[in-house]
């Protein structure tokens, strides 16, 4: 119980650091096509990483990151059957009314303190559904695992930013402070939670 609460309070702890600048996040840094996205992935094992995707496409409008190859070539795909569901007529709820999944032009309604501010929400928001998956007795090893990796991958990016005005330099020192604050509690907060001996799917 001690090791369950230390977890749940470390994380919770780090949620709380920028707890006002979340509130106002999540109204100002996600799009509601974004927090579609982000309802329909329920479980914990697709939401971390639909966070982690909108922070991506934030660094990349940014200039700061480049698609995988992956990336590219699972966007290539989704393409060529979106094409061929349009040439049938066929519309879903995925399609209907938004943009395509390669297509960040919408992310040019957003300053880039707002693209950056719109990262560190992407952390705020993983810690919290991680810190209440873990309070609900839920496996989050892997999600903290991959959520350690994410920042080792991109905060080296998010550094680079050159800021041109003081409102992108402390959103840029937020993301920063944010991104290390974090690291520095999930690898916390891995020493606690037991590895799984099960293989991911």
């Amino acid at each position: 119980m001690h090791h369950l609460a230390k977890v749940s309070l470390t994380l919770i702890l780090a949620a709380s650091l920028t707890a006002p600048v979340l509130s106002a996040a999540k109204k100002d840094y996600f799009t509601e096509d974004e927090l579609d996205l982000i309802r329909d992935a329920q479980e914990l094992s697709a939401r971390v990483p639909t966070y982690f995707k909108l922070a991506e496409r934030r660094l990349i409008f940014l200039g700061l990151m480049e698609k995988s190859p992956q990336q590219i070539e699972k966007e290539r795909k989704e393409k060529e059957k979106r094409e061929k569901e349009q040439k049938k007529g066929v519309e879903t709820r995925a399609t209907s009314n938004k943009a395509p999944i390669d297509d960040t032009s919408y992310l040019d309604n957003f300053t880039p303190a707002e693209l950056l501010r719109g990262y560190t929400q992407a952390l705020e928001e993983v810690t919290t559904n991680i810190d209440d998956a873990y309070s609900r007795k839920l496996d989050v090893r892997d999600s903290l695992e991959d959520l350690a990796k994410f920042i080792r991958d991109t905060l080296p990016l998010v550094e680079k930013f050159k800021p041109k005005n003081d409102s992108e330099r402390l959103a840029l020192q937020d993301a920063i402070d944010k991104a290390k604050q974090t690291a520095a509690d999930t690898k916390e907060a891995l020493n606690i939670v037991p590895k799984t001996e099960k293989k991911r799917k």
